[in-house]
C-alpha cells in the first residue's frame, strides 16, 4: 500500500516538502492541508515586490496551477485542521472530513501578534501575514495618506520603505531607544535610521501605542509620550506567535513552538514539524532555538520530506534572513545574541559594509549590508568552525584584507 503523508501548512515547508515527497517517493499519497484559499505562495515579496504592484498574483506563487495535478499532490484548501489523533494516525479537519496518515508534517507557521491597546480592532488596522493582507495595505496605500506602522523590526522597516515608495506619509514607532537594538548599538541604528528619514520615513522611537481611535476607522494613534499622531491606516507588525495549539491539544512535547529532535520529529514517532512552527536543536550554536527565516523554513520542508521518506539526515544549516530596504540589501546570518565584541568591516559612509559579532574572538554572526557575496561564503565558514581571529581582528576590519586569507 502507497504511503500517505499529510502536510499541514500552506507555506514553503509544505510546499517544498510536498515537492521532495514526490521525488523520493513516485507512489506515495501526498495531501497538503492549508486554511488560505490559496496555493502556497511566497511571503518575502508581500511586503515589497507585491505590496508594491510590480509582480502579478501569479509571480507570488511557488508553484503554477497545474503542478500539483501533474504531480499527483492533492490540495485541500480553505479548510483548517482541527485535530489530531496521534493513536489512529487521522487529522479531522473542519469541515468534517479525515485524512488518515502514515507520516505527518505539521508546519502551520504562526500569525501575527495583536496589538493589546484600545481600538486596535478598528478598522484600517492592519497585521501582513497573508496575500490578502497586503492586498488590503496596498488598497490603502494611497498617495497622500498617512500611515503609523508599529514596530521596527524587519518586516516593519520593509513596510515602511514600501509604503514611503507609493507615496505614503510613513511614522514608525518603536518602543526600544533605537530600532534594530536587538542586534544594533547606538551608533548602527542610528545609521539606518538616519538612511530611512533622508529617504521620508519619520520615527518616533523610545515610545509605544496606548490607543487607537477613530469615528469609523483608525485616525489617530495615542502615544505614551503623550503625542497624539494623525493618520489614514495603522500597519502593526509586533512578531508573530507560533501556531502551536493543534499539537498541544494531541499531547505533542511544546515549548515556544512544536519540539522536534535533530531529525525534525516531534515526541510522536511519524509526525515531523517544520517552518517557523518548529523548535529544534541547532548543531551549530548548541542550543535549541526556533527561527522565524525563509531560508530555515525551505530548509526544514525539504529536510523534513528527506526524513519522513526514510533517507535520515540531521539539522544542520546556518540559519540567515535577508532584507530589502530602500537601495540597502541585507543579508544576515548566524547567532548574534551571543557577542561579546562587534567590529565594522568598511565603512558606512560607503553604504557597503559588514557588521561582525564575536564571542571571545569567534565569529558568531554577521550582518551584510550590500556586501560582497562571495565573502559571505567565507564568513559562514569561519562561524562553523569556529576560528579563533583574536590575533587578527584588524585585518578582519579591513575591507582591502582577503577573507579567505583568515581562515
Amino acid at each position: 500500500m502507497p504511503e500517505r503523508y499529510v502536510l499541514i501548512g500552506g507555506g514553503i515547508a509544505s510546499a517544498r516538502a510536498a515537492a521532495q515527497l514526490r521525488r523520493l517517493d513516485q507512489d506515495a499519497a501526498i495531501t497538503l492541508v492549508s486554511q488560505e484559499a490559496e496555493a502556497p505562495y511566497d511571503h518575502p515579496p508581500l511586503s515589497k515586490e507585491y505590496l508594491r504592484g510590480e509582480w502579478p498574483r501569479q509571480r507570488v506563487l511557488l508553484h503554477p496551477a497545474r503542478f500539483y495535478d501533474e504531480q499527483g499532490i492533492a490540495l485541500r484548501l480553505g479548510v483548517a485542521a482541527q485535530a489530531l489523533d496521534l493513536a489512529e494516525r487521522r487529522v479531522a479537519l473542519a469541515d468534517g472530513a479525515f485524512l488518515d496518515y502514515d507520516k505527518l508534517l505539521l508546519a502551520m507557521g504562526g500569525r501575527p501578534r495583536r496589538l493589546a491597546v484600545p481600538g486596535a480592532e478598528l478598522p484600517g488596522v492592519r497585521y501582513l501575514r497573508t496575500l490578502g493582507d497586503a492586498e488590503a495595505i496596498r488598497a490603502d496605500a494611497l498617495p497622500g495618506r498617512r500611515a503609523v506602522v508599529i514596530g521596527a523590526g524587519f518586516i516593519g522597516m520593509e513596510l515602511a520603505a514600501s509604503l514611503t515608495h507609493l507615496g505614503v506619509a510613513v511614522t514608525v514607532i518603536e518602543a526600544a531607544p533605537t530600532i534594530w537594538s536587538r542586534f544594533l548599538d547606538q551608533e548602527l541604528a542610528a545609521y539606518f535610521q538616519r538612511y530611512a528619514e533622508a529617504r521620508g520615513v519619520t520615527f518616533r522611537t523610545g515610545t509605544a501605542p496606548l490607543a487607537i481611535a477613530g469615528r469609523r476607522r483608525a485616525e489617530t494613534v495615542a502615544l505614551d509620550s503623550g503625542h497624539e499622531l494623525p493618520c489614514d491606516f495603522v500597519c502593526v507588525g509586533v512578531g508573530i506567535q507560533p501556531s502551536v495549539e493543534l499539537a498541544e491539544a494531541a499531547g505533542l512535547a511544546v515549548a515556544n513552538g512544536v519540539v522536534a529532535n535533530e531529525y525534525l520529529e516531534t515526541s510522536q514517532p511519524g509526525v515531523f514539524a517544520a517552518g517557523d512552527v518548529v523548535n529544534y536543536y541547532d548543531p551549530i550554536f548548541q542550543k535549541r532555538r526556533r527561527v522565524e527565516h525563509w531560508g530555515h523554513a525551505e530548509y526544514t520542508g525539504l529536510l523534513a520530506a528527506q526524513n519522513m521518506a526514510g533517507e535520515p539526515r540531521p539539522y544542520d544549516l546556518l540559519s540567515y534572513v535577508w532584507s530589502d530596504i530602500f537601495d540597502l540589501h541585507l543579508e544576515f546570518a548566524g547567532e548574534e545574541r551571543e557577542h561579546d565584541r562587534v567590529l565594522l568591516r568598511g565603512d558606512l559612509g560607503d553604504q557597503a559594509f559588514t557588521v561582525l559579532y564575536l564571542k571571545e574572538g569567534v565569529l558568531r554572526a554577521y550582518l551584510g549590508v550590500n556586501a560582497p557575496q562571495r565573502e559571505f561564503i567565507t564568513l559562514q565558514r569561519m562561524i562553523r568552525r569556529r576560528t579563533d581571529l583574536s590575533a587578527r581582528l584588524d585585518r578582519l576590519r579591513d575591507p582591502a584584507q582577503e577573507l579567505r586569507a583568515l581562515l
